[in-house]
C-alpha cells in the first residue's frame, strides 16, 4: 500500500470534517479523501499554519521578495516544518503552486528525494512577462523536478511548454467538484442570478453593467478586493466571505449563474463553473481561455459563452436565457449531465491513481 502526502497552500482539516458531516464539499482536497477509499494511505498536516511553525517569521522575507514579481506565495516555511515528514511517504502530492514550488526547490536542492506530482493552477499567469525575472529563471530550474506536473486548462500548458522549456513534462488533468454536495434539491424560489468566486481574475465591473436595472434581483459571493472601488447596481445584493454552506444556498435559489472573468491567460472561474453544471444551474460565462481551454463545455450545448469586458453581451446572454426557460432548463441539464460523468472529485481521484501507481 503506498503512503500519500498531500500538501495544501490552506488548512484543509476543517473541509474534512465538514465533508464528513455532510456539511462542506470536498472539492478542495483534491480527491485525498477517495484515494483512501482506492487503497492508499494517505495524510496531510495542517501543523505548518499553527504558531509550532517557527520558520514562517524566518522567511516571511524571502516569500513576499517572490510575490512582489508574480503576486503568489512561496511557503518555503511549510516546506521545512514537514520536511522530516517527507521520506517517510512514497509521493508527495502538492496541490497548490505557493505549497508545491518550494518542495520542488527543496528537491532541486538534493535535500529530499520523494517523487512529487504538482498541480499548478495559476502560476503561468503569474509567471506571464517576467519568465526573465530572477524568479522566472528559478522557477526553470526546479519545474522539471517533479516527477508529474499537471494543468487544469491547456492554455497554462502551452504556456510552460513554449516559455518555460518544458516540453515533455505537463499534462492536461481537469479540475473536480463535488458533485453529490452541488447537486443536493432545495425547495426553495429560484427568484435571482448569481455570480460566486473570491479570485482577483473575477469581473464584477462588467456583471455590474450588465444586471443594472435588470427585471431580476443578484447576489453576488465574493472578497471585499473583488468590489473594491466599483459602484454595487441597487438590485445586487453582496455577500463578503461567506461558507461555502451559504453558497450552496444562493445556488439553490438562482435561475442563473454568471460567471464574470478577466482573460489572465490562465486557470480562472474553473471551480465555480463545475459548481454551477453539478447544481444544474444554466450558465453565462466569460469566454476566456482559462474557461475554454479548461473542459469539454460546449457553447449553447452546456453554457453560454460571453465576450470578456463587454456588459452588453453578458446582458444579451442574460435576458437570452430569462426569456427561453426552455433552453435555460436543457442548458443546466447537459452541463450536469457532463459534470456527473466527467467532473468528479471520485474521478479525480481514479486520475491521480494513475499517475502514483507509475511512480
Amino acid at each position: 500500500m503506498k503512503k500519500i502526502l498531500f500538501v495544501f497552500r490552506t488548512p484543509r482539516l476543517g473541509v474534512l470534517r465538514a465533508w464528513k458531516r455532510g456539511e462542506g464539499p470536498d472539492s478542495l482536497l483534491f480527491s485525498a479523501n477517495h484515494l483512501k477509499k482506492l487503497g492508499y494511505s494517505v495524510d496531510f498536516f495542517d501543523t505548518a499554519y499553527t504558531p509550532f511553525n517557527i520558520f514562517h517569521p524566518l522567511f516571511y522575507l524571502f516569500e513576499h521578495s517572490i510575490i512582489n514579481v508574480t503576486k503568489m506565495g512561496f511557503k518555503l516555511d511549510q516546506a521545512i516544518f514537514l520536511y522530516p515528514k517527507f521520506s517517510q511517504y512514497d509521493v508527495i502530492v502538492a496541490t497548490g503552486d505557493s505549497a508545491g514550488l518550494p518542495i520542488l526547490f527543496l528537491k532541486y536542492m538534493k535535500i529530499i528525494r520523494t517523487p512529487v506530482i504538482f498541480m499548478t493552477a495559476g502560476l503561468a499567469g503569474a509567471l506571464k512577462g517576467k519568465t526573465n525575472t530572477w524568479v522566472g529563471k528559478l522557477y526553470k530550474k526546479i519545474l522539471p523536478q517533479a516527477e508529474i506536473f499537471t494543468s487544469y486548462s491547456k492554455i497554462e500548458i502551452n504556456f510552460f511548454k513554449d516559455e518555460m522549456e518544458l516540453k515533455n513534462k505537463i499534462t492536461y488533468m481537469p479540475l473536480a467538484t463535488d458533485y453529490k454536495y452541488f447537486s443536493q434539491t432545495s425547495a426553495a424560489k429560484r427568484n435571482i442570478i448569481c455570480a460566486v468566486g473570491t479570485e482577483m481574475g473575477r469581473d464584477y465591473k462588467t456583471f455590474f453593467q450588465a444586471v443594472k436595472d435588470l427585471p431580476i434581483n443578484a447576489e453576488v459571493a465574493c472578497h471585499p478586493d473583488n468590489i473594491k472601488g466599483l459602484k454595487i447596481p441597487a438590485n445586487v445584493k453582496v455577500h463578503l466571505n461567506i461558507p461555502t454552506s451559504e453558497v450552496l444556498k444562493i445556488y439553490q435559489k438562482s435561475t442563473i449563474s454568471v460567471v464574470p472573468c478577466k482573460e489572465r491567460y490562465r486557470s480562472s472561474g474553473q471551480m465555480v463553473v463545475l459548481e454551477s453544471a453539478a447544481a444544474g444551474l444554466p450558465i453565462v460565462a466569460s469566454k476566456i481561455l482559462g474557461l475554454t481551454s479548461a473542459f469539454d463545455f460546449e457553447d449553447k450545448k452546456h453554457l453560454i459563452f460571453s465576450k470578456p469586458h463587454d456588459p452588453s453581451d453578458m446582458r444579451k446572454n442574460i435576458m437570452y436565457l430569462l426569456k427561453n426557460k426552455k433552453l435555460s432548463s436543457a442548458l443546466g441539464e447537459n452541463a450536469s449531465r457532463k459534470a456527473k460523468h466527467r467532473y468528479t472529485t471520485e474521478l479525480m481521484a481514479k486520475r491521480l491513481s494513475k499517475f502514483i501507481d507509475s511512480l
